[in-house]
């Protein structure tokens, strides 16, 4: 496996949300994200699909994960239908920070669901280090050109200067 990076965004200033695009082809994807972090406790990390650049908030994403949490209790959840994919479920403020990988599976073909696995790891509060792996679907034939990723942290203004997200295309 290679990876020909497709589009990289290190945020020099906070903002609430990133846009990635580049996805031209009917291959696999790979989103990493790389000490993503916001201004106070409680930052959520989406993401959802784009087509044309715009984010697409089709409420039909189904999704399925598994939460494991250092203070040895974990937790099942299904998820449908909702409009996003969720790398967090409420970040700690820095030096905390989110490290992701997500893979992205027919996100161009008109003709098939899009398909993600994500895996994040990310520091939430007393529980200490958090990770999930999660698998979901859009269930509807669009291609997709990108992904957009957003925060409903606004204190302290949202994803801080540092996050860095890049997307790259999986070759052979």
């Amino acid at each position: 496996m290679n990876l020909k990076q497709v589009s990289k965004i290190i945020l020099t200033s906070a903002t609430q949300n990133v846009t990635l695009t580049g996805i031209s082809e009917n291959c696999v994807y790979m989103l990493a994200l790389n000490n993503v972090h916001v201004g106070a406790d409680g930052g959520i990390c989406d993401m959802q699909p784009t087509t044309s650049g715009s984010p697409d908030t089709t409420n039909n994403i189904a999704i399925s994960w598994t939460l494991v949490r250092a203070n040895n209790t974990y937790q099942n959840f299904g998820n449908t239908p909702q409009d996003i994919f969720r790398f967090t479920d409420g970040m700690s403020t820095a030096p905390a920070s989110l490290n992701a990988i997500a893979f992205l599976y027919s996100w161009y073909d008109s003709n098939e669901y899009s398909y993600v696995t994500i895996q994040p790891a990310y520091n939430h509060g007393s529980e200490g280090v958090r990770g999930h792996i999660q698998a979901g679907v859009k269930k509807e034939t669009t291609s997709h050109d990108g992904v957009y990723i957003n925060t409903n942290q606004s204190g302290g203004g949202g994803f801080q200067a540092g996050s860095q997200f890049v997307l790259y295309k999986v070759t052979t």
